[in-house]
């Protein structure tokens, strides 16, 4: 079971947020909904946006309970594909971020972060959280060929660990900010649930995936 701060239970965060805010506006929206939602769930957290735990690297959200000596370091992932409704009478219009190779490259790359700041304090766990209405993320290829970036996939049953590097034939456009291999320390299975539904459409189905990295 994935806790923030020794305190609550991230399921059951993203069940109550799901029936508030099915459908975010952008990444700063979903974590900004999120950090309060867990104060909502536990008044006495103390809850920090975008925080340096080392010089020039950010966290999206530090969680704490300082008396009971828990600290949870998250980092959260929107990936949208296009989609534009009303849910309760708000207009939403996600943008289709496509490049989805890049993206998972950098949730791999929050995955690596959360373990190296777990491990460097003895009283931080970590948990990262991706939301997305793009199925080619959780659905995995039927073609069975070998990819450049198949070391980045984030489908359904895939298990992430060890040395997470691009195939040599990738291209410098797609590696660039990007090249550097990820060396993960655990073992993290891709399991994905289903968050939201906002309406019948191939885009309109959101799904998460939470990795939990402890000590």
């Amino acid at each position: 079971m994935a806790t923030i701060a020794g305190s609550v239970d991230v399921a059951r965060l993203l069940g109550h947020l799901a029936r508030q805010r099915p459908v975010f506006h952008s990444e700063a929206d979903f974590q900004h909904a999120f950090a309060w939602e867990a104060h909502q769930l536990d008044s006495a957290l103390k809850v920090r946006l975008e925080t340096h735990p080392e010089p020039n690297v950010r966290l999206d959200l530090l969680i704490s309970r300082p008396d009971l000596g828990a600290f949870t370091a998250v980092e959260l992932k929107y990936l949208t594909a296009g989609w534009s409704g009303d849910v309760n009478g708000e207009l939403f219009a996600l943008k289709n971020q496509g490049a989805q190779d890049v993206r998972a490259y950098d949730v791999v790359k929050d995955v690596g972060r959360l373990e190296r700041f777990v491990s460097a304090h003895s009283a931080w766990n970590g948990i990262f959280v991706a939301l997305t209405n793009e199925p080619s993320f959780w659905r995995p290829v039927t073609h069975g060929r070998a990819t450049n970036a198949d070391a980045f996939r984030i489908y359904e049953g895939v298990t992430l660990e060890g040395t997470r590097e691009w195939g040599p034939l990738t291209g410098p456009g797609t590696m660039k900010s990007r090249e550097a291999p990820i060396a993960l320390s655990g073992r993290h299975h891709v399991r994905w649930e289903d968050y939201s539904r906002v309406d019948n459409g191939p885009r309109g189905l959101f799904r998460a995936l939470v990795l939990e990295v402890s000590q």
